[in-house]
């Protein structure tokens, strides 16, 4: 057989698969570790054939098939949000169906509380045309849809997306949650995600949690979101209830855990100290007098013009 007939029977045989939703959702659960509830789940996809997930969305990506692929495992989706628990509800995305206009149209026109739901995109595949990414993204992002970047920290991974598209929560691959418990540079690369996701406003959710003693490292590193076997396998609906429950850290733990919200919170604090005396200065090029600045901060004249005065 020709590598073209191959490339045909296997565009055949995807195809197939769309138009006869030749595939089934498993959830897989997102707890918050201090608490043990469920903060939402995320939806993999499962094909009749038995086919392996990655290989069936290189393939589709690879003969233009991904978004047809993406949008009919969003409508399930969709479809079953009412049968899950409360909660967020992450479905996963090509970089082609970022770029396709059909997802604004299903996403934004669906008949479920758009704050709901996630998209999530990974940080290790190419996106082609960034504005055309972040055009469509502003739209549903507008709707209460938030974005999600998976995989942050994988292999080579170059924090393009997270850096291009400032998600509202940012996935740590589980190549650095596997063993975090027993290596210092993992753990201190998880504190630095932390800090750098309080600075942009996103919250920072582990991946491939698979040991108490990790859940126990990701608390004391400030991750209070988390998802991976040991927390809950995938399953099919209707969902079976979460077995994890949070222990009380140790005192050192629950110190460590204080200083690391602390750190958190002041990165926060400084960022928007900076924000807020970079627009001042800009407002100040463009006119507006001491007066009019000091009454928007509620301070006086000569307290406003010594504090921001560059």
């Amino acid at each position: 057989m020709s590598r073209a007939d191959r490339q045909a029977g296997l565009r055949a045989e995807i195809e197939s698969c769309i138009s006869d939703r030749a595939f089934a959702l498993a959830y897989q659960p997102i707890v918050h570790l201090d608490t043990g509830t469920l903060a939402g789940v995320e939806a993999l996809c499962r094909f009749h054939d038995g086919a392996p997930p990655e290989r069936r969305f290189r393939q589709s990506e690879r003969l233009g098939l991904a978004a047809d692929l993406d949008l009919a495992i969003i409508e399930r989706a969709l479809d079953d949000v009412a049968a899950l628990p409360p909660g967020d509800v992450s479905v996963n995305l090509s970089p082609s169906t970022i770029l396709d206009e059909r997802l604004c149209d299903l996403l934004v026109g669906a008949d479920v509380g758009g704050e709901r739901l996630v998209i999530e995109v990974t940080e290790h595949a190419r996106i082609p045309d960034y504005q055309k990414a972040q055009d469509q993204l502003a739209v549903i992002r507008n709707s209460g849809i938030r974005l999600a970047v998976d995989d942050a920290g994988a292999g080579y991974s170059t924090f393009e997306h997270i850096l291009s598209l400032r998600p509202d929560m940012i996935k740590m691959d589980r190549s650095i949650t596997h063993d975090i418990d027993s290596d210092g540079a993992r753990r201190a690369l998880a504190a630095a995600l932390v800090l750098f996701g309080a600075d942009i406003g996103a919250t920072i959710v582990a991946e491939g949690v698979e040991t108490s003693d990790e859940i126990a490292a990701l608390r004391r590193a400030g991750i209070h979101w988390a998802q991976g076997f040991a927390l809950g396998p995938p399953a099919m609906l209707p969902l079976p209830p979460l077995a994890y429950e949070p222990g009380a850290p140790d005192d050192e733990a629950t110190r460590r855990s204080a200083r690391a919200r602390v750190q958190t919170a002041l990165a926060s604090v400084r960022s928007a100290e900076r924000e807020l005396e970079a627009t001042v200065a800009t407002a100040r090029e463009t006119g507006l007098s001491w007066e009019e600045v000091a009454d928007i901060l509620g301070m006086t004249r000569q307290g406003a013009s010594k504090r921001y005065r560059q």
